[in-house]
Formats: structure tokens, C-alpha cells, sequence
């Protein structure tokens, strides 16, 4: 009867192992499940904010863009006005 005890005895103390085990492989997946969902919070944190800097990058670039064509519209009446300007000044005599 001995060595059935024994084999009985072993056989309890593997399945205990492996509950124990089983355990603290629960333990480990349900910390990495929040980990996983940290970093998606922080991914979509990290999207939110790169899509708003992308548009606010469209924003600035048609801003600069009205701004470049506006000057040169400026430019460009200046240097009409200066030539007719420059004509006068010459039909007048200075």
C-alpha cells in the first residue's frame, strides 16, 4: 500500500502545482489585459491628438497660403501704382 500513497500523494501534490500555477497564469493575463488597455487609452490619446495637430496644420497652411497671395496681390498693385506714378513723374517733368 506504501507506494500507492505515495503515487496518490504525488499525483495530489502535481495537481496542486498546476491549480498554483493556473493561478498565477490567471493573475498574469488579467495584468497584461489592463496593460493592454492602458496602451490603448494612451494610443488613441496619441491619434486624437495628431489628427487635431494635422488639422490644425491645414488650417495654417491655407492661412499662410491667403496671406502669401494677398501680398502678392499688394505687391503687385504697388508696383503698378510706382510705374504710373513713374509715368506722371516724367510727363511732368521731375
Amino acid at each position: 500500500m506504501e507506494p500507492e500513497n505515495h503515487t496518490i500523494r504525488l499525483l495530489q501534490e502535481i495537481r496542486d502545482e498546476v491549480r498554483r500555477s493556473s493561478d498565477k497564469t490567471e493573475v498574469r493575463f488579467e495584468k497584461m489585459d489592463q496593460r493592454f488597455e492602458k496602451m490603448d487609452q494612451r494610443s488613441e490619446a496619441i491619434e486624437t491628438t495628431l489628427r487635431d495637430l494635422a488639422q490644425q496644420m491645414v488650417m495654417l497652411a491655407r492661412g499662410i497660403k491667403t496671406a502669401l497671395e494677398h501680398r502678392t496681390s499688394v505687391d503687385n498693385r504697388l508696383d503698378d501704382a510706382e510705374r504710373r506714378l513713374s509715368d506722371l513723374e516724367k510727363r511732368v517733368g521731375h
